[in-house]
């Protein structure tokens, strides 16, 4: 779950701006003779600083996970090598502020409290080199490339989101193949309710163990 699909800076409230003025105290302090006064005001600036990141960190960790349980029916998240991931020098800051483990960790359980399902993609599943619209599949695909081209159909997408139509599909799909495994989705005859069982917490893409989501995946 990059932070471009949840919206906006991994630390909010403008993490960006307080690594500047980390940066910038830090110089200043530096140039300071230890134990002086100068020194000793930086300091605590920059201890002030460093709180108030991890405290904006800490807050959008509990924020999301809940905002997302209570607001969908089912959440489903990628298991992403997120240590593979950190080795990128070029990804490591973003990957670590975003708190992916932590994120997915929370929606585990409060899914189970607010009645929702979370599903886990598998960690293979292509959903950002699967075109959305037709199912063509660009194996070559960079993550520097940020739009998806579609060499069959020609649609012209945002890469994050053709995966996230590309989840939602996986599960619309999974709870299908889920009813009719069942019969649920026979036609039922008069006066006869339609068994529909939505299990909460957890579960992995294909065994949710549910119908149709009756409303929006995240």
């Amino acid at each position: 779950m990059p932070a471009s699909a949840v919206g906006g800076d991994p630390l909010p409230g403008g993490g960006a701006r307080l690594r500047v003025r980390v940066v910038g105290l830090e110089h200043l302090r530096q140039r300071r003779s230890f134990g002086s006064a100068g020194h000793r005001t930086r300091a605590a600036a920059l201890a002030c600083i460093h709180a108030r990141v991890a405290s904006q960190r800490r807050d959008g960790l509990h924020t999301l996970p809940t905002r997302l349980a209570k607001t969908h029916v089912t959440v489903v998240v990628e298991d992403l090598h997120v240590a593979g991931m950190v080795r990128n020098r070029r990804l490591a800051r973003a990957v670590a502020d975003t708190g992916m483990a932590e994120v997915r960790r929370q929606l585990a359980y409060r899914t189970g409290w607010y009645g929702s399902t979370l599903v886990v993609a598998d960690r293979w599943y292509p959903s950002s080199k699967t075109c959305s619209g037709c199912g063509w599949r660009n194996p070559s695909l960079t993550l520097a490339e940020r739009t998806f081209t579609c060499q069959s159909c020609g649609l012209v997408l945002d890469r994050d989101l053709n995966a996230a139509v590309n989840l939602r599909s996986l599960v619309a799909g999974s709870a299908s193949e889920t009813e009719n495994a069942r019969g649920a989705d026979r036609k039922p005859h008069s006066g006869e309710r339609v068994a529909m069982k939505r299990e909460p917490g957890p579960a992995s893409a294909g065994q949710t163990g549910s119908a149709a989501p009756h409303g929006t995946a995240a």
